[in-house]
């Protein structure tokens, strides 16, 4: 029985720092838990209904429409520097709006915080608010590069707090139904797979804020903005990657970045494929995963499943059945317009994230997870950069 399982209410746990128990509950909020980390004590109070708020209010407002609409929660405050967004937003929901999110992490009522500002900011966001005490839901990716992330899990769990990872498009019950295919065996050995994002942005969508296809704030272009959602669900469906060898370059935009990436992968399971993401695609195609085996294929399109052949007495019977469960819906895109990405999906994550506080469990997407589709981007970097195929370390 882990040390968990005797607390009773108000009182006191004594853990070992490297103690697993505590790498994966020391976040739980009950009435009172006393938790003592070496010479470190951190006391939660598990709330009714949780205190949201949002940083940055770009797809921070969807962000905070969801967290307005789920249940058992409060948005309480959002913050962006912006101060005609910042007040439109509020006013709009009727929460509390703030210009410094420092100021803002001082509020008591605050359980959770959505960190949506530019991508090479999250990490020092994160950690911010880790250090306040409250839990931590970042948008993609988790940072720019791998040490900051690295920074924010470790913050995270040394001040008891969870680091939940914004991949809502693995809530989307096509590819959870994929996913769970896939890892049952019923296609066999996989053999290969492609994965593409052919979406388009204009010059303007770059110049707007100044960050876009920066170094700097984006840590890339088409591959870690546009594609970072699908290189980790085609990772999720295909196992861990081994290698990459991979070419990008800027094709149709005034950018620091690429707006074409293309990579060779190998995965660890010895299967090999294809990954293409791009802005340049007029006027913003499709994104689509497919999948082969020795059994069989599968295909994903914009969270759809449209191709389902897995050999057996049943073939063309199953797919249809498959095809008229998941192959509707799947979403809004955002393929020609990032405004035109559904709300859907990232209310069933933010709904979690809200449920895994109350109920003091994992939400269905940790932190650590989130590192994995950065690793496989930044690989594609260097390999373009070098000519190098370029092999991912997993003992690290």
């Amino acid at each position: 029985m882990g040390p968990l399982a005797s607390i009773a209410r108000g009182s006191a746990i004594h853990v070992k720092p490297h103690d697993p128990s505590i790498q994966r509950h020391s976040f739980i909020r009950w009435k009172t838990i006393y938790i003592f980390r070496g010479d470190r004590k951190m006391a939660r109070v598990k709330p009714d209904t949780v205190g949201y708020a949002v940083i940055g209010l770009g797809i921070g407002k969807l962000h905070a429409k969801c967290a307005s609409q789920a249940e058992n929660c409060k948005l309480v405050a959002v913050c962006d520097i912006d101060e005609a967004r910042l007040h439109s937003v509020a006013e709009e929901l009727g929460c509390e709006a703030y210009t410094d999110y420092k100021k803002m992490l001082e509020r008591d009522d605050i359980d959770v915080v959505s960190v949506c500002t530019p991508s090479g900011m999250h990490a020092d966001i994160a950690i911010d608010v880790a250090s306040a005490g409250k839990h931590v839901f970042c948008e993609k990716p988790l940072d720019i590069k791998l040490e900051r992330i690295d920074a924010m899990i470790r913050a995270c769990r040394e001040n008891g707090v969870m680091l939940g990872a914004v991949f809502q498009n693995r809530m989307a019950p096509a590819n959870r139904k994929i996913r769970e295919t896939v890892a049952s065996g019923r296609l066999g050995r996989l053999i290969t797979g492609n994965a593409q994002v052919k979406w388009y942005r204009t010059q303007e969508y770059y110049d707007a804020g100044g960050w876009r296809g920066t170094w700097a704030m984006d840590g890339g272009g088409s591959l870690m903005n546009q594609s970072i959602h699908t290189i980790d669900l085609f990772q999720w469906f295909m196992g861990p990657v081994k290698s990459v060898f991979a070419k990008t370059g800027i094709f149709a935009h005034k950018i620091e970045t690429e707006d074409l990436g293309v990579a060779l992968v190998t995965f660890k399971n010895g299967a090999v494929g294809t990954i293409i993401g791009t802005t340049c695609a007029y006027p913003g195609l499709d994104t689509t995963v497919q999948i082969h085996g020795e059994n069989g294929s599968i295909y994903m399109t914009n969270n759809r499943i449209v191709t389902w052949r897995i050999k057996g007495e049943r073939e063309k019977e199953e797919e249809q059945e498959v095809l008229s469960q998941y192959g509707t819906g799947g979403g809004a895109s955002g393929s020609a317009d990032p405004g035109g990405i559904g709300s859907n999906l990232h209310f069933i994550q933010i709904q979690d994230m809200v449920n895994a506080i109350r109920e003091g469990r994992r939400p269905m997407i940790m932190g650590e997870e989130g590192r994995d589709a950065v690793r496989i981007i930044l690989a594609i970097y260097e390999s373009a950069r070098t000519g190098r195929e370029i092999e991912l370390s997993w003992a690290e």
